[in-house]
């Protein structure tokens, strides 16, 4: 921009005052204008242009010729409630200082040519008249009181463009009167203030300590204003009493527990003042070091910060505010791989241009220009964080909040949402109150609310303790419905909080054709408060890597509280070899156990092929429920037979489950079902001792091998003293404690991996004997219980359709049980990035970003932390000690408390319209009642001005838009004649060739 034209620009509040009072048509264009529509003065046609406006143009909708966030097709077309138009040549038609499309609430461009040169609406819920420029009417320019031209209103800072009264004395904001709202101005101090004792700007309500400007003695003012000798604002610099992003904690001295004081250092502590570093952020160049540990502190300020570490080697320090200080490509956090401030044995040297490129995998997988980058989805109030990956397959671009009625009038901020359009994938979270005793409670009455959005089908739950030590539990399910996925989520909301409002826009969805594809995560994170986190897709869309984006959205590693923070890690391994898998089988065989057994048949060569493709060297055995009968019978391949000895044949595995089969187990057994106790039987009697023979025998486990059992049962475990809750107390101690040790020659070594295809506790099946609810265990179900005490993953026999994912769960936690490749780190998955050695692997591979695919490439295990590898891209077993690197963000844990904390009046942000907050009773209070600019009327429940539809009086080929409160194009002009065609930017049937 030219010295003239910022001159020029600096004069436009003026230039436009005197417009509006000398013309107040000047600037806009009459609806019935059949000229260009260029302004003879508009003040703020001096913006950037970049194409030249033609009404006749087919491609105005995706045309913004003056960059100001409306489409030429909608200035054309769009009649506000002033009927006029907005001019598509100019970027504020009103000449009012804020642009069209501000005002009319747009965040974006859709005209690429725009990227860059237009900054969006910072409130797109709230509006003003692009061809009004005083849209109060109380004489000041809607620029003039959104001083920063931002499109919000900034409460405290600025007056309010859309009520003439913004502090409610009865004295208008300007010179104009607007009765019976308020006499004429202009108010000397029309914006709301508050009491202020020891001046830091923080309003005396919502200060914890009015008379001490720094509470917390960081040297950081509680809120935006400096206080001459004791502090320099400001740590709540929006002075609203919340701690918003970006703000540090005015009852903390180190806010983020880096080690580094909030304000300036002293008595022999560093601040983060005297760095340079942000106080509100751990890292603040995001290279895995802390603050604190980059400039070598050892003793932390604050004694009860979670997560400080000292600095082991405080005489060698790091550049805090460059991730990587000796410019070798690698971040400082990658190479000091502990994050210990040492240089230790096998790590590079954060202060080494010359050993950061030696290891070419390091390089591939963890140079700061290839790291995966993430976003940061986050909400104070609910105290709740969402994490993805920020690349366009996982990305989620849309984004909203979950608003909830407090009280009957006021709104609270309960949850987030997110959608991404490329994958068709919408995630839904919130904070409520707690449901039963556990994580599985919160699971069975959120698995209830759910499926009154839509019938749920194939059940898989996991128990699972989340990265920050809350008990939760995972589950997928299949969901019936053809809403789009947006409008399902929103209707999964409302199950939950039936009036939520501030959803996501249902506007452009992805409508599914069979259906969706549901993963949560249920989190109890105190007796008072639990966190639902749901993420879905259209079921015909499952496949590819949309499986994966998903599946990291819901799998425990996305979700946080709001303080946490954000680390990089590289973790480097040594490839070794496959690891020993022995499966059993616990299976019922007594009646009514065909049709499952026939499931798990189907499966089979599936589950083989998983199989074969794994890391694991694995072997198949089966026992039946009648198995404690005849303890001493051979395991053969007869149907009379109570057992099957080990197999590596997919093949004959299936056979034990297929009727016909000469090998069948039956479905005729015995009615006194016994699995888990038989289960314990043939392990310890039959296969114990394990055995160290190569290769081994087919009737023994093999010592050292991760043992993995597959409970299969429709009743109770029958054990002597299921019938009394104390019984059944007992067998599941017992059964717990014999399962998580089970090799007497490695005692404490290993437990099994569980997993259960069972009836859900106390639920009948349909027309069927299995999952008799009246059976005497709904107190304490043995086997559900015991395979949860082990953290397995357990599917319903009430739905065979549930028996093949129950399966794939129990595949997938195996093969990351027995993977080596632990990370040192929570990682959030979708940031993982691995790169392996050149050549490596059992076949070709892409060795420099190994492809996220359970055929060829890896998968991440949230509950054992863990790499897993398959197909063509599993270290050869042949050449072990190749090199491994792993990248990925993760998680810091930086909350105090379990539940969401309010400020002293949390609720003050989200008053509704231009409801006053009462500061000492927290409370939304509507006492103003304002005149409405044309368009819109008085709403007493919004406490605003809403619009008024039938005031509009669209003409007959447009329609009334209740967001943008403007008339709008119907779609052909309504329905035009023959031998007429619709013009869209100009709204009118023209003749054809006209």
């Amino acid at each position: 921009m030219t010295r003239l034209a910022m001159t020029f620009r600096s004069l436009l509040p003026l230039v436009a005052l005197a417009l509006a009072s000398a013309c107040p048509d000047c600037g806009t264009t009459p609806v019935d204008d059949q000229d260009s529509g260029l302004h003879p003065v508009d003040a703020g046609s001096v913006d950037v242009v970049v194409g030249e406006p033609d009404p006749n143009n087919n491609g105005n909708d995706q045309l913004d010729s003056d960059c100001d966030g409306l489409s030429d097709a909608e200035e054309y077309g769009t009649v506000w409630p002033s009927g006029q138009t907005t001019d598509p040549g100019a970027t504020d038609s009103d000449g009012d200082g804020i642009r069209d499309g501000v005002e009319a609430g747009r965040t974006s461009s859709v005209d690429p040519r725009c990227d860059g040169l237009f900054q969006g609406d910072s409130d797109p819920s709230t509006h003003t008249d692009p061809t009004n420029p005083d849209t109060d009417g109380d004489g000041l320019l809607d620029g003039q009181e959104d001083a920063n031209l931002n499109g919000r209103y900034d409460r405290m800072v600025e007056s309010d463009p859309k009520n003439p009264d913004s502090d409610g004395d009865g004295i208008c904001d300007g010179p104009n009167a607007v009765p019976p709202a308020c006499t004429a101005g202009p108010d000397p101090t029309p914006i709301p203030t508050n009491t202020d004792a020891d001046g830091d700007g923080l309003p005396d309500a919502l200060d914890a300590e009015p008379n001490n400007p720094d509470r917390d003695g960081d040297g950081l003012c509680d809120g935006p204003n400096d206080v001459s000798g004791v502090c320099v604002g400001g740590e709540d610099r929006n002075a609203d009493g919340i701690l918003d992003p970006g703000e540090s904690d005015p009852n903390l001295i180190d806010s983020d527990h880096d080690g580094l004081v909030d304000g300036f250092g002293y008595s022999g502590h560093s601040g983060e003042r005297d760095h340079g570093t942000d106080p509100s952020n751990f890292d603040s160049d995001g290279d895995g070091l802390s603050d604190g540990l980059e400039v070598g502190v050892t003793v932390a300020p604050d004694p009860a910060s979670t997560s400080f570490t000292a600095d082991a080697d405080p005489a060698t320090t790091t550049d805090p505010l460059d991730p990587d200080s000796d410019g070798d490509g690698l971040p400082d956090g990658v190479e000091d791989s502990n994050q210990n401030g040492r240089v230790d044995d096998g790590e590079f040297d954060p202060n080494n241009p010359a050993d950061g490129g030696s290891d070419p995998t390091v390089q591939a997988a963890c140079r700061t220009d290839r790291l995966i980058p993430v976003d940061q989805h986050r909400e104070w109030m609910p105290d709740l964080q969402v994490a993805t990956a920020i690349r366009t397959p996982d990305a989620f671009s849309e984004k909203a909040r979950i608003a909830n009625p407090v009280a009957g009038e006021t709104m609270t901020i309960v949850g987030i949402m997110g959608f991404n359009p490329q994958a068709g994938i919408a995630y839904l979270v919130f904070f409520k109150d707690t449901t039963g005793a556990d994580a599985s409670a919160e699971e069975s009455y959120g698995r209830g609310r759910i499926a009154a959005a839509g019938a749920l089908g194939a059940p898989v739950t996991t128990p699972l303790t989340t990265w920050d030590g809350y008990p939760a539990v995972r589950a997928s399910y299949d969901q019936a419905g053809s809403r789009g996925v947006k409008a399902q989520a929103n209707q999964i909301v409302r199950q939950f909080y039936p009036q939520a409002s501030e959803l996501l826009d249902e506007n452009n969805d992805v409508t599914p054709s069979g259906g969706y594809k549901l993963q949560a995560e249920f989190v109890r994170r105190s007796d008072e408060t639990s966190v639902v986190l749901v993420a879905l897709m259209p079921a015909d869309r499952y496949s590819g890597r949309a499986v994966f984006t998903l599946d990291d959205t819901a799998n425990g590693t996305a979700l946080a509280q709001y303080p946490d923070s954000i680390g990089t890690q590289c973790d480097r391994f040594k490839s070794t070899g496959f690891a020993d898998v022995d499966f059993l089988w616990a299976v019922d065989n007594s009646g009514s156990m065909g049709d499952d057994q026939a499931a798990v048949a189907a499966a089979g060569q599936e589950m083989g092929s998983i199989l074969t493709s794994s890391t694991m060297n694995w072997r198949l055995a089966l026992v039946t429920s009648e198995f404690y009968l005849s303890t001493s019978a051979a395991c053969t391949s007869s149907s009379s037979s109570p057992c099957r000895n080990f197999t590596t044949d997919i093949s004959e595995f299936t056979g034990w489950f297929t009727e016909g089969s000469p090998s069948w187990v039956t479905d005729n057994g015995s009615g006194s079902e016994r699995t888990m106790e038989s289960a314990q039987l043939f392990i310890s009697g039959r296969l114990l001792p394990s055995s160290t023979a190569d290769p081994p025998p087919a009737d023994k486990l093999r010592r050292g091998a991760h043992l993995v059992v597959v409970f299969m049962t429709d009743a109770e475990d029958q054990a002597s003293g299921y019938n009394t809750v104390s019984g059944r107390q007992a067998n599941i101690a017992s059964y717990t404690s014999f399962f998580s040790d089970w090799d007497p020659d490695l005692p404490g070594a290993q437990p099994i991996l569980a997993g259960g295809i069972l009836c859900p506790p106390g639920v009948a099946s349909q027309g069927s004997i299995e999952c008799d609810p009246t059976e005497p265990y709904a107190d304490s179900p043995v086997v559900h219980t015991v395979v949860t005490n082990l953290g397995g993953a357990i599917g319903t026999l009430l739905d065979p359709t549930t028996i093949r994912p129950t399966i794939l769960q129990i595949l997938a936690n195996a093969a990351g049980a027995i993977s080596p490749y632990v990370l040192t780190k929570p990682a959030i998955s979708s940031t993982i990035k691995v790169a392996m050695e050149q050549n490596s692997t059992v076949g070709a591979c892409n060795w420099d970003d190994v492809p996220r695919d359970r055929q060829n490439g890896f998968d991440y295990d949230p509950f054992s932390r863990t790499i897993v590898f398959y197909g063509d891209c599993r270290p050869d077993p042949n050449r072990i000690d190749t090199r491994v690197a792993v990248s990925y963000r993760y998680w810091i844990d930086q909350s105090h408390d379990p539940d969401p904390q309010e400020g002293p009046c949390g609720i003050c942000p989200t008053c509704p319209g231009i409801a006053r907050c009462d500061i000492e009773t927290c409370v939304c209070i509507c006492e103003q009642t304002i005149t409405c600019a044309p368009g819109y009327a008085w709403d007493q429940v919004a406490c605003d001005c809403v619009c008024d539809v039938a005031a509009l009086n669209c003409s007959e080929t447009r329609e009334a838009d209740p967001v943008l409160c403007a008339c709008v194009c119907k779609p052909d002009c309504g329905g035009c004649p023959g031998d007429y065609v619709c013009q869209p930017s100009i709204c009118e049937c023209i003749p054809l060739g006209g």
